[in-house]
């Protein structure tokens, strides 16, 4: 289709929904794992450190590239850079399903990790593009709550399909990632006008790291402490769900199930009113003390429904602290949305590059360590917030107020 400058806000709203379809099936796909993994990579000889390591190659080639494809879609576009990072998902999926000896999982994550690196960031900038200002909480909130809604589709998809067949969840997400393509390739139109496009490279280079410069860089470290504090529950807790709860696949599946419905209801019900009750900043740092606190919990339960609630905690934080910190930083990037972005998925992927790996090895020290960790994390990321806002203030930066 033919570029858009401007919607109508009924095509915005199908844009809106066609992506929240694209991150649903993305998030579906990562977390179609979540309860099968401790079974999945058990049959290959392996174990948590294993696992932990699969997950860092994948992000450490999310770190290298998605930036890449994010300056990228600022000067050739959103659309062609998001159909090749569907095309690329795609594949990835069915190489992890077919994969019959660990190296092969190592590379289908890798190549995953290259190519899908170009969903999220240019997904996002999307986003940016055809939202005003005001209203770019409630739209990061929006992706927040497809993937809240993949963990509820995920996991159970990966519970029920992985008892006939451990790969077969995999070929019915790259199925479902193929049909979203489709869906891209037919109806969402661009959202980037050509006038607007970056085509000087030195320019763009150059602000690439302007992006990362004075308090920005602050809300970056929040972006890589969240992710660090996150990793280790999606990597080490179907772990600990098979040890130390004594939970089956499907019984962890559920857990998780609980755990995206709740993020659904927080970020695509709770987050725009909160978000003009009391604004961002503030929206970010009530976030982050709930995770924490969540988090908490987690390492000092023994019952599944212990670990659900404590689990749900984490899960209300996470989704009040993440849109308004993605949100702060879109609203700071000027026409760099895409760089900007970019930049932010690579500090959330730096973060799975060194959160799997710390997190599957000190699970074997000490089964509660990567919660207690990831709490430690959250208040780390609660105090880069409280400068961030303090700082800001004084530098001119956008710390918007809540809507009277």
């Amino acid at each position: 289709m033919n570029s858009a400058p401007e919607m109508t806000a009924q095509q915005r709203h199908r844009a809106m929904l066609l992506l929240f379809f694209v991150l649903l099936l993305v998030m579906m796909g990562f977390s179609v794992l979540f309860p099968i993994e401790a079974y999945y990579i058990k049959q290959f000889g392996a174990d948590s450190f294993t696992m932990g390591l699969i997950s860092a190659v994948y992000s450490l080639m999310q770190f290298i590239f998605a930036p890449i494809w994010g300056r990228i879609s600022d000067r050739v576009g959103r659309r062609p850079v998001l159909m090749l990072g569907l095309l690329g998902y795609v594949i990835s999926q069915v190489l992890f399903g077919l994969a019959t000896q660990v190296w092969m999982l190592f590379g289908a994550r890798a190549l995953g990790g290259i190519l899908s690196a170009a969903t999220m960031p240019t997904a996002m900038a999307y986003i940016a593009d055809i939202t005003p200002p005001e209203e770019r909480a409630k739209g990061m909130g929006l992706t927040g709550a497809a993937f809240g809604l993949g963990v509820i589709i995920g996991p159970a998809v990966g519970g029920v399909l992985g008892s006939y067949s451990l790969g077969l969840p995999f070929f019915v997400s790259a199925a479902l990632a193929f049909l979203a393509l489709l869906g891209v390739l037919t109806f969402l139109p661009e959202s980037l006008p050509r006038e607007a496009r970056n085509v000087h490279h030195e320019e763009h280079h150059e602000s690439r790291w302007k992006a990362f410069s004075g308090k920005m860089a602050t809300l970056y470290l929040v972006t890589l402490a969240l992710s660090l504090g996150m990793v280790g529950i999606e990597v080490t807790f179907s772990f600990f769900a098979a040890e130390r709860l004594q939970l089956d696949p499907s019984q962890t599946s559920l857990i998780f199930v609980v755990m995206g419905i709740v993020s659904v209801i927080v970020q695509g019900f709770l987050v725009d009113r909160v978000q003009k009750a009391i604004g961002e900043p503030r929206m970010m740092l009530a976030g982050l003390l709930i995770g924490a606190a969540g988090m908490a919990a987690v390492a000092f339960t023994n019952t599944a429904v212990a670990a659900t609630i404590a689990i749900c905690v984490l899960s209300v934080g996470s989704g009040f602290a993440r849109p308004a910190n993605s949100s702060l930083i879109s609203r700071n990037a000027g026409s760099q949305q895409g760089t900007a972005i970019g930049l932010m998925d690579s500090f959330d992927s730096l973060g799975r590059i060194v959160g799997p790996t710390v997190a599957g090895f000190i699970y074997r020290l000490n089964p509660t360590l990567p919660y207690a960790s990831g709490a430690i994390l959250f208040l780390v990321a609660l105090g880069l917030s409280l400068f961030w806002v303090k700082s800001a203030k004084a530098l001119g930066h956008a710390v918007p107020a809540p809507e009277k």
